[in-house]
């Protein structure tokens, strides 16, 4: 009898810490993250320069520390935002052009819905004369009212205030920025707390291990240990994964236009795209590849259909075969809790908790698996 009470005390135990890290968890993602992201940035920005600073400091025999210190976080500031503006700069151009594009082809809807309804009719041409003659009358009324109703305008879309809306968002990002006091004021705390950081990294780090107690000395290094192993594995293993992706579709889009199948200038943008929403785990390629291909059998242009069916079935095969050599098999979280991290991290956090749920989910295991924690236990697979 006592042993019963004892599990299920520790079972309520364990329930209320689960609950109680979950609810930390949310709390500072809710409400915290956002404030602390200057530190925590230039933080991580501070580890990545210890081995240079090292180096240095080994070169100099330390006399120069807190000059090396700044001199890094200066050259480390001109390599992230020099190719970063000019990035934003040209993707900015391309959205712009893009968004047009998207546009026009909107306002060709009329045309593409008059042709859909006659491959519709024509495929439906065995029927029979008196079941034909009825069908083809309930889809050419359903067609008709739909081509001849069809405004953009009346479905609360103002294509002219969309394309106006875009240009001035988008060339007015800057000056929109430059004016919240508060963004200024986050990029210079975290450009001060970069050098620090930099700086003082290994007397804050001893600092906080004599905080801790006498078992858990060793925890930062090991936190350190496992996010560098999963964390930052996952995200260069995927980020490899995307840039193959995205190579793969400016080719065999480049060649389509190359060879007159497609007239398409829009090739990187559409590329990047798709390469994005292919490393979403409940999205894929196919999604945007797969109904592009539709709507060109549709319209008549089968060499455009065939194509876009021949990439993705390429890069179907190729991710099939990379992912598990990239990625591997230590990460070892189930896809159900990915897709479950994906569904609550966009609930609870919207578009940016799709990523920081499921990171979260790899780090909880990590630590898990480490043993530093104990939430839950891992059955063997068979």
């Amino acid at each position: 009898m006592i042993n019963k009470v004892e599990k299920r005390k520790n079972a309520i135990i364990n329930v209320a810490f689960i609950a109680m890290i979950l609810g930390l968890i949310y709390i500072f993602f809710k409400y915290c993250f956002t404030i602390t992201a200057p530190f925590l940035l230039s933080f991580f920005f501070a580890v990545l320069l210890q081995k240079p600073l090292r180096w240095l400091d080994k070169k100099t025999k330390r006399k120069c520390h807190t000059f090396w210190s700044i001199i890094l976080v200066i050259i480390s500031l001109l390599i992230i935002l020099g190719p970063v503006i000019t990035i934003i700069s040209l993707i900015a151009k391309e959205v712009i052009g893009f968004a047009s594009y998207l546009i026009g082809q909107l306002n060709d809807l009329p045309a593409f819905l008059a042709t859909l309804e006659k491959e519709i009719l024509d495929l439906l041409d065995f029927l029979p004369d008196g079941i034909y003659t009825t069908v083809s009358d309930t889809i050419s009324d359903f067609f008709s009212r739909t081509i001849n109703n069809f405004d953009l305008n009346s479905l609360g879309i103002d294509m002219k205030s969309i394309t106006n809306g875009l240009t001035t968002g988008v060339s007015g990002i800057y000056s929109v920025v430059k004016n919240i006091p508060s963004a200024l004021i986050a990029i210079v705390i975290g450009i001060v707390a970069w050098i620090f950081f930099t700086k003082d990294y290994n007397y804050i780090v001893n600092f906080i291990k004599l905080q801790l107690p006498e078992g858990k000395k060793n925890l930062l290094s090991e936190i350190k240990q496992i996010f560098s192993k999963t964390i930052l594995k996952m995200i260069r293993a995927y980020g490899l994964i995307m840039f193959i992706t995205f190579c793969e579709l400016f080719l065999g889009l480049s060649i389509l236009n190359l060879t007159g199948i497609m007239n398409n200038s829009y090739v990187v943008i559409i590329a990047v795209a798709i390469a994005i929403f292919d490393i979403l785990p409940v999205a894929g390629s196919g999604g945007i590849l797969i109904p592009w291909a539709v709507i060109s059998l549709v319209l008549g242009n089968f060499s455009q259909a065939i194509g876009l069916i021949v990439i993705y079935i390429i890069i179907s095969i190729i991710r099939q075969y990379i992912e598990p050599k990239i990625v591997g098999s230590s990460l070892g979280v189930h896809p159900i809790v990915t897709l479950a991290g994906l569904y609550f991290g966009l609930k609870l956090f919207g578009f940016l908790g799709m990523f920081i749920v499921p990171i979260t989910i790899m780090a909880i295991k990590a630590f898990n698996d480490a043993g530093r924690i104990h939430l839950y236990n891992s059955p063997n697979r068979n």
